[in-house]
């Protein structure tokens, strides 16, 4: 959908998508046309809290060592593996679904920091900081997830500065979006083991040609934006849309409007 296509269609009222970004979309164009635009929300959250959880253990656990030993039939039990009980995570954007993956973090005993633009309190969260005061919640994070959207103020918000602000041992997983992270500076990063690992759902650009730099990047684990999509994707979509379309028929305005000034 670009402004080439929108031409084609002068009577658009408006337009639904089917899931959560709208960064792709011309925007300054729907602002001009008064055009609605909706997406889908909140029905990520169980899928990606799930996912998180799941990269989380991968590195803790050591899976990718076992695979190797696996692989080379050794029993080799000379190396403790690690624990996420009593570990801090922080959590960069405590949204919804932040919230989610906040609770279920919690209930395995680890200690969660939620950062959001005003550091205003949020449920589930044990403390919250602002985007302002991302340096100092990096320096005690453990794991580092990334929920936020793709703007202006986020692009490349993470780079070699951040990243060695975090422990070296410490892990990064994405599943915001890929332009959040600068990848260059990732790989940079983890092999010279400033940090320890980064799971990435999101990349910037996607699919990743099978010739980049990260397929080959040390300790990354890469999935293909597939976090939030489980069998249940369409069932769930399905429920939103609709409650956008009810309210749409009745003349009330859809709740999951987007801003089209903020982006999301």
């Amino acid at each position: 959908m670009d402004k080439e296509t929108l031409e084609k269609m002068p009577s658009l009222k408006w337009i639904q998508i089917f899931q959560t970004g709208v960064e792709q979309l011309p925007l300054e164009e729907l602002k001009k046309r008064n055009i609605l635009l909706t997406n889908i929300q909140d029905f990520h959250s169980i899928p990606i809290a799930e996912y998180v959880l799941t990269t989380m253990l991968y590195f803790t656990r050591s899976i990718p060592k076992y695979l190797h030993l696996q692989k080379n039939q050794d029993w080799d039990r000379t190396e403790k593996d690690q624990e996420i009980y009593e570990k801090t995570v922080a959590i960069f954007g405590a949204g919804k679904i932040g919230q989610v993956v906040a609770e279920r973090c919690r209930l395995l005993g680890m200690h969660v920091i939620g950062v959001n633009t005003t550091g205003q309190p949020r449920p589930n969260f044990d403390e919250v900081f602002p985007m302002s005061q991302k340096h100092e919640v990096l320096k005690k994070s453990d794991y580092v997830v990334l929920l936020l959207p793709a703007t202006k103020d986020t692009y490349h918000a993470f780079g070699k500065e951040e990243f060695e602000k975090m422990k070296n041992t410490s892990h990064l997983i994405n599943v915001g979006r890929g332009t959040l992270i600068n990848q260059e500076e990732l790989a940079e990063c983890l092999e010279n083991e400033v940090i320890r690992g980064a799971a990435l759902d999101v990349t910037d650009p996607e699919p990743l040609p099978k010739d980049h730099f990260l397929w080959e990047t040390k300790n990354v684990l890469i999935t293909p934006h597939m976090a939030s999509i489980t069998n249940r994707y369409i069932e769930r979509a399905l429920e939103k849309v609709t409650l956008n379309w009810n309210a749409y028929k009745s003349g009330k305005t859809p709740p999951y409007s987007i801003d089209l000034d903020r982006g999301y």
